[in-house]
């Protein structure tokens, strides 16, 4: 029973639930034998019942069939209206909820107030639970005291599957009912907490949600698809048969969501059910998309790659000004026109069966079976209604992003061939990331040539769009954010972009399955797996040491962070877990930071450094994060002995290794005079705070 299980899953996008009976089999409780509702209830956690137990779960029988009429209506009050849509205060959503479920559950089942706190925790856990957030279930019901009411008539590991079993159908059943029945649950792209899940009035979200569907109706984004949107007199003269068809192929057709976004923006997105798609059908998809990206040919450099030669040459021409551009495409997949889509798939390969026979027989039948697929409309669905997408390609659809890079990497060269083309007269740099451009180029020219040239898209986000120099209508910035990293137009410094770590931790985690194995799971967040080592951040080509060690420290700081985070919602003996720090971060990060530093010098520079530098510094990120955050506190004593035995910055001078092997042989004796390096005493003295903007956890309730 320690199988991790997600119950925002059960309230999450639910949106065209409208009664009771949409989400339980009403006649489960209708039944005068309880005994099949039983079953549903204890699936197979025990094979005979006491009488008490058996009067329990009758009685919340009863009750769900008494409050269920209503739809769970009466639990919240009604709101007040306004027209403006906002979240609601989760506050608000638990005591509704509490106060809901107590009505509901006898109170037999708890037998004493310190059970009923466990109970009210559990469901506080839930309510403020993250997006794919698994909880271990037996932790929550850790401390439950099975010495009182009718637990006592149950042998301990008996009453513990009972318990489990009867907590978790509510959670998923009655619980999730009350939620979705008043409320619509989803997450919003409106700041970096990705995982957070926003709360809205269902009323509310279904106003909105109908004015946007219109919005797309008025936009010809969509059109409503007549034979699967007849009316209830028609229905009502097709026979059953007929029906059912229309309902088979209604479940097959993918919902249309709505995610929020700043500037009350929405992004359309198409969700489809879980395991509508079988093994065949998978595996034709995984062929189309292997062939798609087959069309799109290896595509141009690495942008950390194409950036190092540039700041290489940029030095070497004594530092010429730079003109930057970042560039954002609105709407990139709806603004893709499916017939040039279709003629440029059908180029690709004609040149295909001029150059190379075999792919051109290699993948003929994925040519076919695609060109197939792009001649079918994209249905979607809202509510029961159905529509074709009309504009493009929408989001979520399973080949958008592929065919979304073939038909931009195609454009590129069509509008960008010059800027495409290399030069040894000139300075420039060209990528796109799926709908993100940045150009930077030594010429002026060149730079409005480009801007020029951007203009043949219809859809640029001028308001996302920001150069370095002085262009009408587009925002000027010596700072460019482009994907996670922020770029110094005056002296090509690099650093993290603050949404990489800003806010709350606990959302840019996603506490998957895999947290039945604690210590993996925190292996492959706190260490490089999960904060990749990246060449534009640890390049002694381009950076001073100064900057270098402050990105080692944020660096740190991420990994503390996070650890941090994943302890105090998953652990309780948190000591028990600090050698992995000590292993992944402390050890194993810092040799990669080494490694990708010793290959990215200069061949005549000597990275003068000790091993228990950067041990030091892990620690010390490590220790303010441990401070600020109330749960991890117990660690900061364990942590201040490790940073002692590492501080040969500032502590008591020893003898220890400056370089270790693999095997933990020292490799090379520390020499004082680099250990405590003036300059870098200097600069690890303002290390004192965590970079600005990180938010460390204090509990589920504030965040």
């Amino acid at each position: 029973m320690d199988i991790p299980i997600c119950f925002s899953q059960y309230f999450m996008n639910k949106q065209n639930v409208r009664s009771f009976q949409n989400i339980f089999n009403i006649n489960l409780f209708k039944s005068a034998e309880n005994e099949e509702y039983i079953q549903n209830v204890l699936q197979d956690s025990v094979s005979e019942i006491s009488q008490g137990l058996r009067d329990v779960l009758n009685t919340l029988r009863i009750n769900i069939l008494k409050y269920c009429q209503q739809d769970f209506k009466e639990v919240f009050e009604p709101p007040g209206q306004t027209k403006t849509l906002c979240p609601v205060d989760k506050g608000y959503i638990f005591n509704g909820c509490s106060s809901g479920l107590f009505k509901i559950i006898p109170k037999a089942l708890f037998g004493n107030n310190h059970n009923l706190k466990i109970f009210q925790k559990c469901l506080k856990t839930i309510v403020y639970s993250m997006r794919k957030q698994h909880l271990i279930f037996t932790m929550l019901i850790k401390k439950w005291n099975y010495n009182v009411g009718l637990w006592t008539s149950f042998e301990l590991n008996i009453a513990q599957n009972i318990l489990i079993s009867v907590l978790v159908w509510v959670f998923k059943n009655i619980l999730s009912a009350i939620i979705c029945l008043n409320f619509y649950v989803t997450t919003c792209k409106i700041d970096a907490d990705e995982n957070k899940l926003h709360y809205f009035w269902k009323y509310q979200w279904q106003s909105f949600y109908d004015k946007e569907i219109n919005k797309l109706l008025v936009r010809r984004a969509i059109r409503k698809y007549e034979p699967y949107c007849l009316g209830k007199k028609v229905k009502k003269r097709l026979i059953s048969q007929q029906c059912l068809a229309i309902k088979n192929i209604r479940r097959d057709i993918p919902k249309l969501h709505f995610i929020l976004k700043p500037n009350n923006e929405v992004r359309p997105i198409v969700r489809y059910k879980n395991g509508i798609l079988s093994i065949s059908e998978k595996y034709k998809i995984k062929e189309k998309l292997l062939f798609l990206k087959f069309l799109s040919g290896q595509g141009g450099r690495k942008l950390e790659t194409q950036f190092l030669t540039l700041h290489s040459d940029w030095l070497k021409r004594n530092k010429p000004k730079l003109y930057f551009i970042k560039a954002d495409l609105r709407n990139a997949f709806g603004s893709i026109n499916k017939s040039l889509l279709k003629r440029i798939i059908s180029e690709k390969m004609e040149d295909f069966k001029k150059e190379n026979s075999y792919y051109f027989k290699k993948f003929s039948v994925q040519y076919k079976e695609l060109l197939a697929e792009l001649q079918k409309p994209i249905y979607v669905r809202a509510g029961s209604t159905i529509f074709t997408w009309q504009s493009g390609l929408v989001q979520g659809y399973v080949y958008s992003p592929a065919l979304s890079e073939l038909y931009y990497s195609y454009l590129d060269k069509l509008y960008f061939s010059e800027h495409l083309a290399q030069s040894e007269n000139q300075l420039k740099l060209f990528t796109r990331i799926v709908d993100d451009y940045l150009y930077i180029t030594d010429c002026l020219d060149d730079a409005y040539a480009f801007i020029n040239a951007l203009s043949n898209y219809k859809n640029v986000n001028y308001n996302k769009t920001a150069v370095n120099f002085e262009y009408p209508g587009i925002n000027y910035s010596d700072v460019i954010q482009f994907v996670g990293y922020t770029y110094n137009t005056q002296n090509l410094v690099v650093n993290r972009a603050r949404n990489i770590y800003a806010g709350h931790m606990c959302y840019k985690i996603t506490f998957s399955q895999s947290i039945s194995n604690i210590n993996t799971f925190l292996e492959s967040r706190i260490g490089q797996t999960g904060i990749p080592i990246n060449t534009l951040l640890f390049n002694l080509n381009n950076i001073d040491e100064e900057i270098l060690w402050r990105n080692i420290f944020v660096t740190f700081c991420i990994s503390a962070n996070k650890f941090c985070t994943i302890l105090s919602i998953l652990c309780e003996d948190m000591l028990d877990y600090f050698p992995i720090y000590k292993r992944q971060v402390s050890v194993k990060l810092s040799n990669s930071i080494i490694k990708a530093l010793s290959r990215n010098k200069p061949n005549d520079y000597m990275f003068m450094y000790c091993i228990n530098h950067f041990r030091y510094l892990s620690y010390k990120a490590l220790l303010l994060c441990a401070k600020k955050t109330p749960k991890c506190c117990n660690l900061v004593s364990h942590i201040n002995v490790e940073l002692s035995k590492s501080n040969c910055l500032f502590g008591k001078w020893r003898d220890h290794a400056s370089r270790i092997s693999r095997n933990g042989d020292s490799q090379k004796p520390a020499i004082k005079i680099i250990c405590r390096r003036t300059d870098l005493r200097r600069i690890t003295k303002t290390f004192e705070d965590l970079p600005t903007g990180f938010e460390c956890y204090k509990n589920m309730y504030e965040v």
